[in-house]
């Protein structure tokens, strides 16, 4: 969280506005975890290509579980494949998402801090509120509008895990609706990140 913090005001006293040091910012750890990421998309993508076969192998070996393991970890280990492969670069990269999300949430730096039509950047984006029946007013925040939108595409290019069966794949085509609930009223700047 002090490095990113530390990287965000240094940006800023280069003459960017804290919400372009923030995008700055993801950009550089994208960039550093861009190896990471595609050998864990390099290594989904060989298992998916390999998954009728260990589909076949599982079907024959149904009725002896220590057995099908053995024979799919052969199966691996002679197709160069590691089931870990793909999930492991992603760990590498949760205490960075996590320094990241914290220093957001506490930066006294973007108090009062514009950009774009968020005029502050540790407050929600609201441009305007819709009065509803009931509920009161509804606040119409752009950014985590958009941050859905540019994760349903980012889904869409990611391929499937080969393992995952079809409530997983449903639960993962409608997570980023869930996100924009979850981060609705989270600050511009940490949904600008995100």
């Amino acid at each position: 969280s002090k490095l990113v913090l530390f990287s965000m005001k240094w940006l800023a006293g280069l003459g960017l506005s804290y919400g372009l040091a923030i995008i700055a910012i993801t950009f550089v750890l994208k960039a550093i975890f861009w190896p990471l990421t595609a050998s864990s998309t390099r290594s989904m993508k060989r298992m998916a290509k390999l998954q009728p076969q260990m589909k076949a192998l599982q079907d024959r070996y149904k009725d002896d579980q220590r057995k099908m393991q053995m024979k799919l970890m052969e199966f691996m280990k002679e197709h160069k494949v590691n089931p870990m492969g793909s999930c492991l670069p992603m760990l590498v990269q949760i205490p960075v998402f996590i320094g990241f999300f914290f220093m957001m949430r506490s930066a006294v730096e973007l108090r009062g801090e514009e950009f774009l039509w968020a005029c502050d950047l540790s407050q929600t984006d609201t441009i305007a509120k819709i009065p509803l029946p009931l509920i009161g007013d509804f606040p119409v925040n752009p950014l985590p509008i958009i941050m859905g939108v540019t994760m349903i595409l980012q889904a869409r290019m990611t391929p499937v895990s080969p393992t995952a069966d079809q409530t997983t794949q449903k639960v993962m085509k409608y997570m980023p609706l869930m996100f924009i609930v979850i981060l609705y009223n989270f600050s511009a700047g940490l949904t600008l990140y995100w």
